[in-house]
């Protein structure tokens, strides 16, 4: 099987590309002009391209003699010029649809998030609750893609599966993961209201499984939705002292209000869209992080269990255990680079 992976440079991009390899597909990495190659080099048989998913010819060389195209790529985060998240987020999927269509590919899983259904959810989410797009333009241009997505597949036929992966971390997650082991260890990690909210966080390799599955699946599933996350309850107490018992620090005491955090989010947000219409530079807070870490996201995968046959395989415990043992490993490298040019070894 011949694969294209957009995004490979990326968090997610790279342990999808790495699971193909492991089960002996072809994989060419798409990545943006400018990031990293060389994790993707190390890797057997890797073909390593630059383009730009707003550059129509470069989609265009990326999906010849493709069977397969999984389409990771996207401009993330809550913050940013609205005109950019279009041209990636919708456009450029929109673009790579029709070039692999033109090219013959079988199978494009297209990677949207559960943002579509918005972050003040109640009860068990299935893939049949309505869109809620929240103020932001990451949310918004996820959902206007998968109108979109569902209107190539029923007017054209396009061969799309899309996938709504839940809170994804583990290891090489320098932008979340990362970021939330460091407050840990460092002390200063906190709890957001009661910690007895479930938040919904998926190991990464799992979201990679949930894919593959949604490419190998036959056409039942083209045209459909899957939530991909792990359906064990994980409180956000839970996840974060999880954390800390790897590092063997002292679990978190420190809470501050909910309600409290989401007004300083809103009010950041407020100031920031007057200091700065075009969205340069985030706020310090924002609404995005306070309601994925504080809010209760519950959310079912029994669609994908019953029709793609996914089954997450990393409990929290043994996730998190992963993830920190690469954090260790990795501050433990840089120490000792920073210590050899001290040294001027």
């Amino acid at each position: 099987m011949k694969a294209l992976v957009t995004g490979a440079a990326g968090f997610l991009g790279g342990h999808l590309v790495e699971m193909l390899v492991e089960r002996g597909d072809e994989v060419r990495a798409f990545i943006q002009h400018g990031q990293d190659p060389t994790f993707l080099q190390t890797l057997s048989g890797v073909e390593v391209i630059q383009g730009d998913l707003t550059d129509r010819t470069s989609l265009k060389c990326a999906v010849q003699g493709i069977q397969r195209v999984y389409h990771v790529a996207a401009k993330t985060g809550p913050w940013g010029p609205e005109a950019a998240y279009e041209a990636v987020n919708v456009r450029g999927v929109l673009d790579l649809i029709a070039a692999a269509m033109e090219a013959g590919v079988q199978r494009i899983v297209h990677t949207s998030s559960i943002t579509v259904y918005g972050h003040h959810l109640r009860g068990v989410i299935t893939e049949d609750n309505p869109y809620h797009a929240e103020d932001n333009p990451y949310s918004r241009t996820k959902i206007s893609s998968e109108h979109l997505i569902f209107q190539r597949v029923k007017e054209h036929g396009a061969p799309v599966v899309i996938i709504r992966p839940a809170w994804i971390y583990g290891p090489r997650d320098t932008a979340s993961f990362g970021r939330f082991v460091k407050l840990v260890e460092s002390g200063k990690g906190f709890i957001l209201g009661n910690g007895r909210n479930i938040v919904p966080v998926v190991y990464v390799r799992d979201v990679a499984q949930g894919l593959i599955k949604a490419g190998d699946a036959g056409n039942h599933a083209v045209g459909r939705a899957y939530t991909i996350a792990n359906d064990q309850r994980v409180t956000q107490e839970d996840y974060l002292n999880l954390i800390a018992d790897e590092l063997h620090v002292p679990h978190l005491t420190r809470q501050y209000p909910y309600s409290a955090a989401y007004l300083a989010g809103r009010i950041a947000e407020t100031i920031w869209k007057v200091k700065d219409p075009q969205r340069q530079t985030p706020p310090p807070v924002s609404t995005y992080g306070i309601t994925l870490l504080g809010g209760d996201q519950r959310f079912s995968i029994d669609r994908a269990r019953q029709e793609l046959g996914y089954n997450p395989e990393f409990d929290v415990k043994r996730g998190v255990a992963e993830g920190v043992a690469w954090y260790l490993n990795r501050e433990s490298r840089t120490t000792r680079q920073n210590e050899a040019v001290s040294s001027g070894t």
